[in-house]
């Protein structure tokens, strides 16, 4: 059961690890008058961060599976 609630936590985290600067830029968009220029950049480092934590996490996974 630990194992499990460790699992759910770590991918809650890598799910707003990519929506969250994303939001923080709609936020900046909107205070700066932009139009989706934070949104979008807020977008590409979210899902690169989001993705370099799915990487480690499927990586721990198999090793712990080997």
């Amino acid at each position: 059961m630990a194992k499990a609630l460790d699992l759910v936590s770590q991918i809650t985290n890598i799910g707003l690890t990519a929506v969250l600067p994303a939001l923080g830029g709609y936020f900046l968009d909107s205070w700066s008058g932009t139009k989706l220029l934070f949104v979008i950049l807020g977008l590409v480092f979210g899902m690169t961060m989001a993705g370099l934590q799915l990487k480690k996490l499927v990586e721990r996974l198999e090793q712990n599976n080997a």
